[in-house]
């Protein structure tokens, strides 16, 4: 047994009488969003800080004075300017108007708007028109950009839906007389063979419902992008598109060089990427996929054993945010059943579905670059999230294993852990977590890697999903969050077709601010842990190596930047502990 357990029957009665109490303030909730675990009530403890509030309240005054600039001089202005300044006046006198700010910061995240008309936009310059103290993020200069296409695919919102494929299936019937008309002195078989060859496909998408809400038909697709890794440079270049999965005369293979045609297919498939990333990178795999370990960790695990206080710091804000997400974002007439270009009812069924089918135990992150064939860097050279996220996972997976090892001495260890052998069967139990692929807690390693996976979802993974949304979502045209126009059905398109393909600018002020206020709010720091929060003096070394090598990703990280288009979103001074926007 563990030499951390209990040894004393007083000790024993007191750990028992403390997890009853947890558990009965941690209790799960499978209606919310059926049948997800979620957690029936939030406990004081576990609401956001006044400090968290005033990081994010820094956000609202930005996006409250955008909105009073859009709105020039009118009455609605006028409202708009008093709330500014009341937010302004709660910061200043402090903490005791924390319930003031909470109500104004839960307000907010509702994205009610300025109720600015619908319009649609007559060019380009509309999207950008409706940045004001929100600035214009860079990516709304080259966005049209082949390249930066094919980067969106290894470090934009959603870096994991592409794969390697050494030939294409009758879905997508792209020759090699097609490739060779796009690359030139290279050929399909080739890249097939040499596993270069990279698919993009949105299947999962097929089936979900064309929204309504709220200005009429909007529509939502599933494309299939074919792309290649360039012999010479090793990035990848985009080859081929359809806007549907099933090939003929009325879904065409668009390439390149057709132009607005070609400029529309990739817009499609990037509002494909958006809804998928919404639904399931993000919200699915990362918010909701913690919350069960959030819930069992405290109803399981006593608060002195060593796992609880190891996890603990991650957890911070998770259910508030959660709360707010399933009572706000994606409820019935909310900003998600606004934005996207499925029903919110397709778009929860996605959630529910993204999460279901996550295996945990078959998604470490390694592993999962290899399943898709994109591990090796002398065939994929750049792909920055794979780099970047390999960085994190390594330093995450040293420092649990030094904390494992002083808690831990043998694999026998783990399995004769009481506690944290009912954390395990909870998790995945029907009438606990709910969490599919926990297959086994036999041993050291096994306890080592399913804390790292934890670990890097709160903070890495969440960090490379989540904040790349003010950066490269918040302008439209860049990755619409639905279409409103059917896909084309034939190649001869026009500028007019495309601002036709585009949100309306209602709704397109709607995701800056959506993306602006998610991806923008920046809450501790990966490895900063609260003084005392390990009280066992045989942690501190392991700790300082862990913080020593963050610092060295950093500059890894800074050197790699200087030689690629910069990708911030795994800085280490960007990566929060835990999941709490």
């Amino acid at each position: 047994m563990s030499a951390f357990l209990p040894q004393r029957d007083p000790e024993r009665a007191e750990r028992d009488r403390g997890l009853n109490n947890e558990r009965e303030r941690y209790q799960y909730n499978y209606t919310y969003v059926s049948p997800l675990a979620l957690v029936q009530r939030i406990p004081t403890e576990d609401e956001f800080t006044w400090k968290w509030m005033e990081t994010t309240a820094s956000r609202v005054l930005n996006t409250l004075h955008n909105h009073i600039e859009l709105e020039g001089d009118s009455h609605l202005a006028k409202y708009l300017h008093g709330k500014h300044n009341f937010v302004t006046n709660i910061l200043e006198v402090g903490v005791e108007l924390i319930g003031s700010l909470k109500s104004i910061i839960s307000d907010m995240f509702h994205f009610k708007g300025r109720n600015a008309p619908y319009k649609r936009a007559s060019a380009l310059e509309d999207y950008g028109s409706l940045f004001r103290k929100i600035g214009l993020p860079p990516i709304s200069k080259d966005y049209a950009n082949d390249a930066v296409f094919a980067y969106m695919r290894v470090a934009g919102p959603n870096p994991a839906i592409i794969k390697a494929v050494t030939k294409l299936d009758d879905r997508f019937p792209v020759t090699e007389a097609i490739f060779q008309g796009v690359i030139a002195d290279d050929s399909l078989a080739c890249a097939g063979e040499e596993g270069r060859l990279f698919l993009a496909d949105y299947e999962s998408l097929v089936g979900l419902q064309n929204g309504t809400f709220p200005h009429g038909p909007k529509y939502i697709y599933a494309p299939l992008a074919l792309f290649v890794a360039d012999r010479a440079t090793k990035q990848l270049r985009p080859v081929a598109i359809q806007c549907t999965q099933a090939p003929g005369p009325e879904s065409p293979i668009f390439v390149p060089d057709d132009g607005y045609g070609w400029l529309i297919a990739k817009t499609i498939v990037e509002i494909a990427d958006g809804n998928l990333h919404e639904a399931i990178t993000h919200l699915a795999r990362t918010h909701l996929l913690i919350e069960p370990f959030v819930i069992s960790t405290y109803r399981q695990l006593s608060r002195r054993h060593p796992i609880n206080i190891l996890l603990h710091p991650h957890f911070f804000g998770t259910l508030s945010i959660n709360d707010m997400a399933w009572k706000g974002l994606i409820n019935d007439k909310g900003p998600v059943d606004k934005m996207l270009g499925c029903t919110i009812d397709s778009a929860r069924t996605a959630v529910i579905k993204g999460l279901s089918q996550f295996r945990f135990q078959d998604s470490i992150l390694p592993a999962t670059f290899q399943a898709r064939g994109v591990a090796d860097p002398n065939v994929l050279a750049l792909y920055p999230y794979r780099d970047d996220g390999l960085l994190y996972w390594d330093a995450i997976k040293q420092w649990v294993g030094d904390y494992v090892a002083i808690y831990y001495e043998s694999d026998v260890d783990v399995m004769e852990d009481p506690e944290l052998r009912a954390w395990f069967v909870e998790l995945g139990a029907s009438d606990g977590g709910r969490l599919a692929g926990l297959e086994r807690l036999n041993s050291r390693d096994d306890l080592i890697e399913m804390l790292t996976q934890v670990i890097f979802t709160c903070s890495a993974q969440h960090a490379a999903v989540n904040f790349p949304q003010y950066d490269l979502m918040s302008y439209a045209p860049n990755m619409p969050l639905a279409g409103y126009t059917p896909a084309p059905t034939s190649k001869a398109c026009t500028d007019l077709d495309y601002l036709s393909l585009l949100p309306p600018l209602d709704m397109a002020e709607l995701q800056m601010e959506f993306a602006y206020m998610l991806g923008t709010v920046h809450y501790t720091a990966l490895g900063e842990y609260h003084e005392g929060t390990f009280e066992d003096a045989r942690v501190l070394e392991a700790l300082r190596r862990f913080k020593a090598q963050l610092a060295s990703i950093g500059g890894v990280i800074a050197h790699r930047n200087l030689n690629r288009r910069p990708y911030e979103f795994l800085v280490p001074s960007g990566v929060p502990q835990s999941i709490n926007i």
